[in-house]
């Protein structure tokens, strides 16, 4: 069987030899960003100091691979929702309005439920839950909790902590049919009737000067 291929940002068993001059030499085999497996070595005055140099060496190469250098899939979600915050901040992109009005909806409905929870734990039916219980109070917060959330989640997949965004599968948000308030008889006369009033100049009704025109769109008033 071929050897499992390392992890990017990972390194091998570290072997150390002594060379010829009397200096220890320590090295391994250390997987860079660009896939590549790479030969890294130093040297010291004893084995165990070679391996701390070597060491040394593998820890600023992981500093330039291109990550937000603290969040891994096992963060709190809180850590996500500062860096999200800081990172709209950055980019200035959107409103201050609509800014605030994210954090808002962030801390007040998503934050109660996702607050002790890290990166890996919050997957499609976590998510898919939580929004149908948002629904079932208001089609309103459904919404908003679910673009905050898909957001948040949004950058960790675009900065690589995260493969996917559970959000993307969650299912879709119904409004429920809206039937339209409507206007009986009985109170369309009775609008009727006080137009016909304020156009006769029947009591001391203050506001503008009647001109017909609205009397003539209401019509007269009916007999029911």
């Amino acid at each position: 069987m071929s050897r499992p291929r390392q992890t990017i940002g990972t390194f091998g068993d570290i072997i150390t030899r002594i060379r010829p001059s009397g200096q220890f030499e320590a090295r391994t085999h250390y997987r860079d960003w660009d896939g590549q497996s790479r030969q890294v070595q130093a040297t010291g005055s004893t084995a165990k100091a070679a391996e701390r140099a070597l060491k040394s060496k593998l820890a600023e190469r992981t500093e330039v691979q291109p990550t937000n250098g603290f969040l891994t899939p096992d963060s709190p979600f809180t850590d996500l929702v500062k860096y999200w915050l800081d990172d709209i901040d950055a980019e200035g992109r959107i409103s201050k309005t609509t800014r605030n009005l994210y954090e808002r909806n962030m801390r007040t409905l998503v934050l109660p439920v996702f607050q002790y929870l890290t990166l890996r734990e919050i997957g499609v039916v976590r998510c898919d839950q939580f929004i149908k219980q948002m629904a079932k109070l208001s089609y309103s917060r459904a919404k908003q909790s679910r673009v905050v959330l898909r957001l948040a989640l949004e950058l960790a997949v675009r900065h690589e902590i995260l493969p996917t965004n559970p959000m993307d599968h969650v299912a879709r948000l119904h409004r429920e049919p809206h039937i339209p308030d409507a206007l009986t008889a009985v109170e369309v006369n009775k609008i009727r009737v006080a137009i016909a009033q304020w156009e006769a100049g029947v009591g001391h009704v203050s506001g503008p000067r009647p001109d017909g025109q609205l009397g003539s769109i209401s019509g007269p008033v009916r007999e029911l």
